[in-house]
């Protein structure tokens, strides 16, 4: 008869100690919630690029195809940077590829259909921060850049 008045006992305990688990184990480890969300691009190009404010401006016509696919690179940043602009513990992915996409498809408008053989690759990725740190990177994005032929160069 004992047993069987232990047995509900035995189950309020056990059940505690699966509450007293999850929240152990939810909060074990995990700093996820103090690290902010930031955005980046990584560039991979074959063809040489300039990303300063003054080469946008100059509009140096020097290397047409690098200033042009320079130019969309820095208006990407400027995007990404006005879609967020202070990074939070709060990411918004639509709204920062929306901007990415806006400039791309500007530039796929105007030059898209002389292009040939992809000559530079933008990857767009969210990254959890510690500060200044780059904890982990998720890609979300990949943006493809072609060459256009020299006889269509102005």
């Amino acid at each position: 008869m004992e047993q069987h008045q232990s047995h509900p006992l035995r189950q309020s305990l056990m059940a505690l100690l699966a509450v007293i688990m999850v929240m152990v184990f939810s909060s074990c480890g995990s700093d996820e919630p103090d690290w902010l969300v930031g955005y980046y691009m990584t560039i991979n190009s074959q063809v040489r690029i300039s990303l300063t404010e003054e080469d946008e401006s100059q509009g140096t016509s020097a290397q047409p195809i690098a200033d042009v696919l320079s130019n969309t690179i820095v208006k990407m940043r400027h995007a990404l940077h006005d879609a967020y602009p202070v990074s939070t513990t709060t990411p918004n992915d639509a709204a920062v590829i929306s901007a990415c996409d806006d400039i791309y498809r500007q530039y796929k408008a105007m030059y898209g259909g002389d292009e040939r053989n992809t000559v530079c690759v933008v990857k767009l990725y969210r990254a959890a921060m510690d500060g200044e740190v780059v904890m982990r990177s998720t890609p979300l994005k990949t943006y493809h850049f072609g060459a256009r032929p020299a006889n269509l160069d102005e």
